[in-house]
């Protein structure tokens, strides 16, 4: 029991805390004139006092800063942090853009959170653009979808957008059950560029696309994590790895004795030996930790912006090329990429390369990356390149 005594005009005013409750006297010396100013006093004491029987403490006062933070809200493709829950509450989008040299530079590719780049006829590339938690109000040139691209975009519960294809593309589409936003269905999500002739010039906004979409296929799931990301303390370990076998291999370039085994394998370097007119590079930047991204050595730009694309992480899944008998309207085979199964891959990151194996067990699952002990890889959050390479040909890097 605690016991206050506070001195007021002729009376002495006390409190006494017994049990959590506050109990109020007022007693009289010798002057009753001063009654009524003591009770006003005493009923101002009793508003302000609380449960622990100070006289002008707060409870909220006490539980200042103890209020817990609210949980971070990642994107679940690509590992950023989003302010707006909606952002990834909803159903991603699969775009097809074109990369043939009358493509570029093209637009909206910077505001994905995935990209897999697939060998199509005549060895010319394509890309799958896979958005979530960002817009592009501009998103092209987009083109035709090919057989691979089912098994790319249906763990992702993506809506497919595209137009058109061959026959039998289109018809594995309808039966496969994919969300399918084909621009030659008749949607009015695409528009035709006057800037570039037909046909590089049909172009997408990811805001129209999903809201078309929406109508005929509304979106009611989650979206799964596709990759596991590294956190802000894996990211610096990382990045001290690095610099640490930077420096044993400059003191072994200054002073070559004895032989140079490396702790890890640096890669400032990335060559993709596509076909001459789609070759990639990427340069790693140490100041931003990306990879910038060139093609046919000169930077890969977006038109929209002018920026350089890059890539957080670089993935090289390395994939058996068949012959799929589906012809293009020059004839040409459409190549078939078996992306369901396992095999090698190589993982860029932070400026390293991890030696790596890929599994995908069926088209709904997602694709994982484990390295030789078993241990699925996390990525650096940000933009992920996916680079399907046929077997036979071989990525290099220093």
């Amino acid at each position: 029991m605690t016991r206050n005594t506070l001195q007021i005009t002729g009376y002495v005013l006390t409190n006494r805390c017994l049990d959590g409750v506050l109990i109020m006297g007022l007693y009289e010396r010798r002057y009753r004139k001063g009654l009524i100013a003591g009770i006003s006093v005493l009923l101002f004491l009793m508003t302000a006092a609380v449960s622990g029987c100070s006289w002008f403490g707060s409870s909220e006062s006490k539980n200042k800063g103890t209020a817990k933070q609210p949980k971070a809200i990642t994107c679940p493709l690509c590992g950023m942090k989003v302010a707006d829950g909606s952002l990834i509450n909803r159903r991603p989008l699969a775009v097809k853009v074109e990369n043939d040299p009358a493509a570029r530079p093209q637009s909206g590719l910077d505001k994905a959170c995935v990209i897999y780049e697939e060998i199509t006829e005549g060895g010319i590339t394509r890309f799958m653009a896979i958005y979530l938690c960002h817009d592009a109000e501009v998103a092209g040139p987009v083109r035709s979808a090919r057989p691979v691209d089912i098994d790319l975009a249906s763990p992702f519960q993506a809506l497919l957008c595209h137009c058109g294809g061959a026959p039998p593309t289109i018809s594995a589409i309808k039966s496969s059950g994919i969300a399918d936003l084909d621009e030659q269905a008749g949607t009015g999500a695409y528009w035709r560029s006057r800037d570039r002739r037909a046909p590089h010039n049909l172009y997408a906004g990811t805001e129209r696309l999903r809201s078309d979409g929406n109508v005929k296929y509304p979106f009611e799931g989650e979206v799964g994590e596709a990759f596991r990301f590294l956190d802000d303390a894996g990211i610096e370990e990382l990045a001290r790895i690095r610099a640490e076998e930077a420096e044993r291999l400059a003191q072994h370039q200054a002073d070559p004795q004895g032989e140079y085994q490396p702790k890890v394998n640096l890669a400032n370097g990335i060559e993709i030996p596509y076909t001459k007119v789609c070759a990639v590079s990427y340069n790693y930047d140490t100041a931003t930790g990306r990879y910038l991204r060139f093609v046919r050595g000169v930077p890969h730009t977006d038109l929209t912006t002018g920026g350089q694309l890059t890539a957080d992480t670089v993935i090289v899944q390395y994939v058996v090329e068949s012959v799929s008998g589906i012809k293009d309207v020059m004839g040409a085979d459409t190549p078939d990429l078996g992306v369901v199964g396992s095999g090698r891959a190589q993982i860029f990151i932070m400026g390293q390369c991890i030696d790596a194996e890929w599994n995908k067990s069926s088209r709904q699952e997602y694709t994982r990356y484990y390295d030789y002990d078993g241990n699925e890889i996390q990525m650096k959050p940000g933009l992920v390149w996916v680079q399907l390479v046929p077997l036979g040909k071989e990525v290099t890097y220093q």
